[in-house]
């Protein structure tokens, strides 16, 4: 690795007499970004991967605005200044920084977040009728990223696109809060360090990151225009806050006019007025996926752990079953009529109040039959006597009768066993 950065470095270094021309700063034209390793050139003509010059991947092919007559000269595959600003687009305006005896690119910001500027046919804004465009075909990369000069001279109309399938849109920059640290993407991703975005103002050191910018805020401000992360409505969002953030959170997805389509309202859970005061963290998105790929998961929580859903809550424990444990009462209800709960063992067997096979439950419809079988018998009765067979049935037979019409009396009209 350290050669071919040698031989990077050495032949960047030839084309140092063209560099000269220049101030230690001035501006360029991104014309093209080295995004993979497909027209990278390999070290002594291997072809594998792993020799590949991957290094400069990130790189790109800057024309300096300030050659007007043959903008091509410092068209030099170079470093960027800074790579945690993330990678131009092409017909992006950048900073030509000389940097340890070579030039780097580095992005300048403005009000546009997404496109940072770029436009399409920018050589044509900028110089006008066509010129020699040393790098037009992409086929020079390898040249390009290697030598910084190519190996072809070809006619360009200067026409050019600020990317193959990138697409603009509106982005809208936050605002600031007092020593604010504020890491934002031109796709609507951010990362705020913070410790004052409150309404308070008070001291409360809060990270939030979010993945998009909702859709809401987009259709409602003006480009340029600034705005503030909100947690409901943004796309997934984790936050850590403390003290004075309040997390105005609402579960499910809010319209427009603050109204959320979560429609279970809590019986059980004992929720917090407000979600303040704490240490606490929001985890955000439509779906929320976590996994334990070969040990345990466990969740500790000193205070209550409430589920709240809209849908059916299931647990599938393939293998192990489960244990549960409770130190106080287990209350399960169905709150809605006509609701089942059901326990299934297949051909196991359900304990109540014991773990050995002591007493076993009756069957209520079987023991009425049996029952009522008793009572036909007993009305059937005749006894021998001397004087010959007595009258079938006892004297009392009605309130034999009676006790029979009561039987079903004892079946449950909700329960059942098998």
């Amino acid at each position: 690795m350290s050669e071919r950065i040698s031989k990077s470095n050495s032949s960047y270094n030839s084309n140092s007499g063209a560099r000269n021309k220049y101030n230690d700063t001035s501006t360029g034209v991104v014309e093209k970004i080295i995004l993979d390793d497909v027209n990278l050139q390999s070290a002594d003509d291997v072809t594998d991967v792993e020799s590949k010059f991957t290094f400069q991947v990130g790189y790109a092919v800057v024309s300096p605005i300030s050659d007007v007559i043959f903008p091509t000269e410092l068209k030099n595959s170079i470093p960027p200044h800074s790579p945690d600003e993330g990678v131009p687009l092409v017909g992006e305006t950048v900073e030509l920084v000389r940097l340890g005896g070579r030039y780097h690119y580095k992005r300048i910001p403005t009000n546009n977040l997404n496109t940072s500027g770029a436009e399409d046919d920018i050589k044509k804004k900028t110089y006008g009728g066509s010129f020699k465009n040393e790098s037009a075909s992409t086929q020079n990369y390898s040249t390009i990223s290697q030598t910084g000069i190519s190996n072809s001279a070809t006619q360009s109309d200067n026409s050019s696109k600020i990317g193959e399938y990138f697409t603009p849109t509106q982005i809208n920059k936050l605002k600031l809060y007092e020593g604010d640290k504020l890491i934002e993407t031109r796709f609507g991703q951010s990362i705020r360090f913070s410790a004052y975005n409150n309404s308070d103002k008070e001291f409360s050191p809060t990270i939030i990151l979010r993945n998009r910018q909702n859709s809401e805020s987009v259709s409602k401000l003006k480009e340029g225009s600034l705005t503030e992360e909100d947690i409901t409505k943004d796309g997934s969002t984790i936050v850590l806050s403390s003290n004075k953030y309040k997390l105005d959170f609402q579960p499910g997805l809010v319209d427009d006019g603050g109204s959320s389509n979560f429609e279970t309202t809590p019986i059980k859970a004992k929720l917090p007025k407000e979600l303040v005061g704490y240490d606490q963290m929001l985890l955000n998105s439509e779906r929320i996926i976590l996994s334990s790929k070969s040990q345990e998961m466990l969740f500790f929580s000193r205070g209550d752990v409430s589920f709240i859903t809209d849908g059916k809550f299931t647990i599938d424990a393939g293998k192990k079953g489960a244990d549960l444990d409770f130190g106080g009462d287990v209350n399960i209800t169905t709150n809605r009529e006509n609701k089942n709960f059901t326990v299934l063992t297949g051909t196991g067997n359900i304990f109540l109040n014991t773990t050995k096979k002591t007493e076993r439950i009756v069957r209520g419809d079987t023991l009425v039959k049996l029952l009522t079988e008793l009572i036909d018998a007993i009305n059937q009765q005749v006894y021998n006597t001397p004087a010959g067979p007595s009258a079938v049935g006892p004297t009392n037979r009605s309130t034999f009768n009676d006790i029979k019409s009561k039987l079903k009396d004892a079946l449950s009209t909700l329960n059942y066993t098998e």
